[in-house]
């Protein structure tokens, strides 16, 4: 029987409809599995480039946000007033879901997890440059800045000593420390990637 016979008629079509809708799903699936697709529907390494950030900083307006991972959720409040051009480049790169889909690329226990690299590798960056503001030294559960979008957040009871004075400090974890405690025993490689991918679902913006 020849192919064009089968597929004939009102209901050859819809069998072949439906098969190319089941080699669709499947690809989507392989692709989501294998890290090259993200959930905001973008290529986890093609992520936009700036050559500045838009101001979108308003005065009188207490900053807040709220990060969601395949571990739980985040509470963090930004230092708008101390790091003013560190944190309005936060929220321009939230604005613009530049972070949706990216992973915590760095988890080193009892030190730090670090986030806001479209590369992977601990070398992306949004375009620009953000200069340093707030240059202090770090308390538990502090947020830093490693460049213009990739941040981290210090852990309980870590020695600083080698962020104090060399990293802006943009914010602190309000809730969500159990979170933070179960993605610091994920298993690691030597360059201190998880070996299995943790992937910030989304971060949200709240204003007070």
């Amino acid at each position: 029987m020849l192919i064009k016979d089968v597929v004939s008629g009102d209901s050859g079509k819809f069998l072949l409809l439906a098969f190319v809708l089941l080699v669709v799903s499947l690809l989507i699936v392989f692709a989501m599995n294998s890290g090259m697709y993200s959930p905001s529907g973008q290529l986890l390494n093609n992520k936009s480039t700036y050559s500045e950030p838009r101001l979108v900083l308003e005065e009188d307006i207490d900053y807040k946000i709220l990060i969601t991972t395949v571990y739980g959720d985040i509470h963090i409040d930004l230092f708008e007033t101390l790091a003013p051009k560190n944190v309005n480049s936060l929220l321009f790169l939230i604005g613009e879901r530049y972070y949706e889909g990216l992973t915590i690329h760095k988890v080193i226990k009892n030190f730090v997890i670090q986030t806001g690299d479209a590369k992977g590798d601990g070398l992306g960056n949004p375009g620009y440059t953000v200069e340093k503001e707030n240059v202090v030294p770090f308390n538990d559960y502090d947020v830093g800045m490693a460049n213009a979008s990739q941040f981290f957040i210090v852990m309980q009871n870590s020695d600083k000593s080698s962020l104090d004075g060399t990293y802006s400090v943009v914010g602190r974890v309000l809730e969500g420390f159990a979170v933070l405690d179960s993605i610091q025993k994920a298993e690691v490689n030597r360059d201190y990637r998880p070996l299995n991918d943790i992937i910030i679902k989304s971060i949200q913006i709240q204003e007070d």
